[in-house]
């Protein structure tokens, strides 16, 4: 189950701060496939993810933008669509409407999809496999050096 407190209210940074935090204790932090899309969002980030539709506007108290408990949801669910390889243009269509439940469900989904498995044990080595090996290596070898000295012909 996802901790966020229903009422809680966030500045920009804030926001950032618990986003990162929340995609930590879910592993999704980790999973950026590749350089063009980071992990954990930043300001400038979330910014342009309302500017495109992708997040609600936030409410303006004063001069300062608040963000609450769907704003962060929404984020966390934004970064691990893209973190499985979905352009933003898909992942406004999956997330277009959807309900904080809805959210929280996709992101704990996520989050079991990504649990990573256990390690396995490697198979014991026997001297009869190193044997084959270092034979199969040995045998390459030889044929490269035939070759590099012309007495090789294919």
């Amino acid at each position: 189950m996802i901790a966020v407190p229903a009422k809680v209210e966030w500045s920009l940074d804030e926001l950032v701060s618990e986003a990162g935090r929340l995609l930590g204790t879910l592993d999704l932090d980790a999973l950026a496939l590749d350089g063009r899309v980071s992990a954990a969002p930043d300001a400038r980030t979330v910014r342009y993810y309302t500017t495109l539709g992708l997040l609600d506007r936030p409410r303006i108290e004063g001069r300062e933008a608040r963000y609450g408990r769907r704003h962060l949801l929404q984020l966390a669910a934004i970064k691990a669509l893209q973190a499985e390889g979905l352009s933003l243009g898909d992942v406004q269509e999956r997330l277009y409407a959807r309900t904080d439940r809805e959210l929280t469900a996709l992101l704990e989904a996520t989050a079991r999809r990504r649990k990573p498995e256990k390690p396995r044990a490697a198979a014991p080595v026997t001297w009869r496999v190193m044997r084959s090996r270092s034979t199969a290596i040995a045998s390459a070898r030889r044929t490269r050096r035939s070759a590099s000295r012309g007495r090789f012909t294919a």
